[in-house]
């Protein structure tokens, strides 16, 4: 296994510099079958250069250092490649959703030893427009909830932080008017939130909806319509056991491709908790396109 290891050393990241040089340790711990290389990625580094790094080690395995944002942005980079690699993660963030949805180890050290024990599982991802999608793509309440809430919120809170901003920005009842075709249905009206998932997390919560599985080949289509604070109260504990779909007046649907309108000028996106391309947006599931390292525990329980 040849593996290039990206990691973020902006400010603030100085830590996946010192976990990619333990991990390249214990690589070269294991003997001559396994090869580490070194690579940082950020907003600074050129994507050409990452790619460039690959391809001279010839590599055939990329494992990312950080959370669900960090991931996102490494599998962007090889997105033209992602059918021919196979991909791990040592976890780095501060909910580490899409790791903890594969049953990959949070602990670095076990999270080493998984990338070389662990066994494939094929898994989808999303396109949004250009951008590669691994768990959620939201408008409306999600994403504004997402953009309103600080890192330092998310460090000390985790979840609740994302709560207690949603809580905020439902009392303000702002709606978008929105056309979505998903496969052969069509819904217009005005939406409070839409959101889109891959899997059971979004939000910083690991199980939003327990309909949605990583390798069903669908988008899962969640439409708000509209939500007052006493219903949202009423339903709050359907909502926290991954029931969000049997909600009264919440709209849900699957399909493999979705577009999405509005009538407004500027609509935002976010996809992964990271800012997107505003509506109008083209998306669609590649099936199975995704080769991730899981426990072989994680691969059987799935």
């Amino acid at each position: 296994m040849k593996i290039l290891v990206l990691y973020n050393d902006t400010a603030g990241k100085s830590e996946a510099k010192e976990t990619a040089e333990k991990f390249q340790a214990y690589v070269n711990e294991q003997g001559d079958e396994h090869q580490a290389f070194l690579q940082a990625s950020n907003p600074d580094v050129d994507p050409k250069d990452v790619r460039e790094a690959a391809k001279k080690h010839a590599v055939d395995t990329i494992v990312i250092i950080g959370g669900d944002g960090t991931i996102h942005h490494g599998l962007q980079t090889f997105k033209e490649k992602l059918d021919e690699l196979k991909i791990g993660i040592i976890p780095g963030g501060t909910v580490n959703n899409f790791a903890r949805m594969l049953g990959i180890p949070v602990k670095p050290e076990e999270a080493f030893e998984n990338i070389l024990t662990g066994v494939e599982r094929p898994i989808d991802y999303g396109m949004v427009n250009d951008q590669v999608m691994i768990s959620t793509m939201t408008i409306g309440l999600l994403a504004d909830t997402a953009a309103a809430t600080s890192q330092e919120e998310k460090q000390q809170y985790g979840p609740l932080a994302f709560m207690k901003r949603f809580i905020h920005l439902l009392i303000k009842k702002k709606q978008y008017k929105l056309e979505v075709i998903a496969d052969e249905r069509k819904w217009q009206g005005k939406s409070q939130l839409l959101t889109i998932v891959m899997s059971n997390s979004a939000g910083g919560f690991k199980n939003f909806d327990e309909e949605a599985k990583p390798d069903d080949g669908l988008f899962h289509v969640i439409l708000l319509p509209k939500l007052n604070i006493l219903r949202f109260i009423l339903y709050l504990p359907r909502i926290i056991r991954g029931r969000i779909a049997k909600v009264p007046s919440v709209e849900y649907f699957t399909a493999a491709k979705v577009s999405i309108k509005a009538k407004e000028k500027t609509v935002h996106t976010r996809t992964d908790g990271d800012p997107t391309d505003d509506l109008p947006i083209e998306m669609k599931v590649i099936k199975h396109g995704l080769t991730m390292l899981v426990p072989e525990e994680a691969q059987e329980s799935k």
